[in-house]
């Protein structure tokens, strides 16, 4: 399991409510628990990644993002600056607009460069989205087909991933 870094309090009730009115759709209550536990969070350890089940790079995760939209939630003034655009709502919209993402799906966490891990609300399965695709990108289609299957909940996802590079690299 990865160690986190968080970025912000833990989240309240009025956030979570706040968000999944939001979400529009039912959120996961392990991604719930995992938000009212740690808000978001930069992962720790020389190179935190998901590994599938053959121990193979899937994806290289950096940030998980916070729910709250209260800058005075911050923990570090040193986030002020760039903390309220790292939440859920904001980073969803952008790929929602700029990449057709369908509306149940959410960004949850960075990746390493252009890398987006999201979360389909409807199954609660999480993909990742690289935005280097060569491909144009026009329709919601597109950008299905550009998505990696990545876990089947929440905390699969998460139990996958590693704070350091395994022993065979």
């Amino acid at each position: 399991m990865p160690l986190i870094n968080p970025i912000a309090q833990p989240t309240d009730d009025g956030d979570v409510e706040a968000f999944k009115a939001w979400a529009k759709y039912p959120v996961p209550d392990d991604y719930l628990a995992f938000l009212r536990e740690y808000n978001g969070g930069y992962l720790t350890g020389d190179g935190p990644c998901f590994y599938n089940r053959d121990d193979e790079t899937m994806a290289c995760v950096t940030t998980f993002m916070h729910i709250s939209e209260k800058i005075d939630k911050c923990i570090s003034k040193i986030f002020e600056k760039n903390f309220a655009f790292r939440t859920v709502k904001y980073q969803s919209g952008d790929i929602q607009d700029d990449y057709f993402a369908p509306d149940h799906y959410i960004k949850i966490a960075d990746g390493a460069a252009h890398e987006h891990i999201v979360m389909d609300l409807k199954t609660g399965y999480i993909f990742h989205f690289d935005d280097e695709t060569e491909e144009e990108l026009e329709t919601t289609e597109d950008f299905l087909e550009e998505c990696s299957f990545l876990a089947d909940s929440f905390d699969s996802f998460f139990s996958r991933i590693s704070d350091d590079l395994p022993d065979w690299v």
